[in-house]
């Protein structure tokens, strides 16, 4: 038994939590739209030691089977000082980071949210408010971001962002 981590029961046979494509969370198959429910599973979630993903509330943990990423970017806002500001699916809003952007092999753009904890995947109308500060660099045959004057190269497929 390791003695490092606290004893915890662990809730996930009862509850099957999953996270599907679009960031709905359902538990045993049906959809959790409860608001209370879903704001302290956000808050309550973790990476786990094999880099899953669980919920740990109180001395219980549960597993959560994550489809593609646990955090969805609903809407990018252009704020007045010229930065982005990323709208989440848990309601909170993050400034956007280009160095923390990507676009993997399947041409879907993610970006790491929480401090960098968390991928979050790009809704369409998300990226494209994004796609407005989006040039092309004919030279360097590149995409680039735009923001404030300032061009970042956009990664493609990174991968090692996720552990």
């Amino acid at each position: 038994m390791d003695q490092s981590e606290p004893l915890f029961f662990d809730a996930t046979p009862y509850l099957r939590l999953f996270i599907d494509k679009e960031g709905k969370w359902y538990q045993n198959g049906a959809e959790i739209i409860h608001a209370g429910v879903l704001s302290q599973f956000f808050e309550a979630l973790e990476k786990d030691k094999s880099g899953g993903y669980r919920i740990r509330i109180g001395r219980e943990v549960c597993s959560v089977e994550v489809e593609d990423a646990p955090f969805i970017v609903l809407g990018v806002v252009k704020q007045e000082d010229g930065d982005l500001r990323l709208e989440l699916n848990d309601g909170e809003h993050e400034t956007f980071d280009p160095d923390r952007f990507w676009i993997n092999n399947q041409n879907i753009p993610y970006s790491m949210v929480k401090n960098g904890e968390f991928p979050a995947r790009f809704s369409r109308p998300a990226y494209y408010e994004l796609a407005k500060c989006v040039v092309f660099d004919e030279e360097k045959q590149t995409f680039l971001i735009n923001l404030n004057g300032e061009l970042k190269p956009i990664k493609i497929d990174a991968a090692s962002y996720i552990d």
